[in-house]
Parts: C-alpha cells; structure tokens; sequence
C-alpha cells in the first residue's frame, strides 16, 4: 500500500524516510537494536522475491503461522504502513491485489500528512528537471515508481525524448481509480523537454500486477 523514495533519491528526505520507518518500529541501535513485533504477510511468492507485508510493533493476538488472519482497516491503522503514510514519509502504491477498503484508509493518512515529510517540496504534479541519471539525486521528490523508471532508463545516457516510448514497450497497466478505466502508465507521465511529472496523482492510481501462490 505504500512506497519511500530510494536510497539513491535527495537527501536528507530518503535518510528521513528510513529514520521515520525506524523510530515507528522502535528501532534504537543502543537501547532497543531488537524492537519486538510481527508482520502479517499477504502473498507467499512474489516475482521480486520480496515480502508484501504489513508490519506492526508489539505482539500479534494469533499464532505464528496461522493463515485464516484478515486485515481490517482497525487493524491497519495500527500499522507501522499507515503510520509511515501519516508521518508523510511514504507514498501511495496501490495494487489491484489490495483491498478498496485499505486503499481508502491510506488515502485518508496521506490527506492527514499534509505539510509532513515529502509533501511540502513533492514535485510529483509539477515536475522536475532531469538531463541525466546523476539529477535523479538531486530532484525533488516524486512518486518512487516514476522516480525508479527514469534511473532503469538513464542506465544507458540519452535525453527524456524517448522515455514516453520506454515506457509503452514495458507496457505497465494502470487503471485510473476516479474513472474506472484502464491505462498504460506512460499515459499518465508527461515529458516536456527535460522535464517530467505525473498527471495523475499517485492516490488515483492502481497498478495492475498479480497476485503471488499461496502455499
């Protein structure tokens, strides 16, 4: 349900973003290197190889391993995801493997962050100048998606002119939320020159993808 800006991004706003995650989980290198919680996993198998969870602080009321737990939005206010989102140091991704009922919640925590974190410089709407991938460290921050689809495509040095073409050879599917309608995610970016931006929020957005198998 939620993104940070890469490591790689502007700091300080990608080390803020770490160090919020940290202080919600209770992370001390000093007085609490193991900070006590669990996390409820949705998917056992993704393509990226990674978990998609949700992380809490504290103890979990059920079993480790039981596999009948359903996440309610109570529940997910509780989260160390939707307090990341209040705290303004996350974006929204949402998939269409998550629930309209959560994606709703963090729409709301997003609405509360507002002067908070990332949003007071976010450039995601306005746009940001990019002639090379060294920029990508400097830009203000944008949507982490777009943010990454730029540093995959300045690999290799060129001009933003053909970046509207990358992206519709990968050909990512997106359905715009307001409309119900299905889109590529190269419609939804503008490039003017060397100058890049979403024209459609990132709360507006559900990235089609699949689900992973459950064991």
């Amino acid at each position: 349900g939620i993104d940070a800006i890469e490591k790689g991004a502007r700091k300080p706003e990608s080390t803020d973003a770490k160090q919020s995650m940290l202080d919600l989980i209770g992370y001390d290198p000093a007085s609490d290197p193991e900070p006590r919680g669990y996390i409820l996993a949705r998917m056992t198998e993704d393509k990226s190889a990674r978990p998609i969870c949700f992380a809490f602080t504290g103890s979990a009321s059920e079993k480790d391993g039981k596999d009948d737990v359903f996440l309610d939005a109570q529940r997910l206010r509780k989260s160390v995801n939707y307090k990341q989102m209040q705290a303004g140091y996350a974006y929204p991704l949402y998939y269409n493997t998550l629930f309209a009922s959560l994606r709703s919640e963090f729409t709301k925590a997003m609405k509360q962050a507002e002067g908070k974190g990332y949003w007071p410089i976010d450039a995601t709407a306005t746009g940001v100048t990019v002639k090379s991938k060294a920029d990508l460290a400097k830009i203000r921050p944008i949507w982490p998606k777009l943010w990454r689809r730029l540093d995959e495509y300045l690999r290799k040095p060129r001009s933003l002119a053909g970046f509207k073409k990358f992206l519709e050879d990968k050909n990512e599917r997106i359905d715009l939320l307001d409309i119900g309608e299905e889109r590529g995610l190269q419609d939804v970016v503008k490039v003017s020159g060397n100058k890049v931006r979403l024209t459609e929020m990132p709360e507006n957005i559900r990235v089609r993808g699949k689900a992973g198998r459950r064991k």
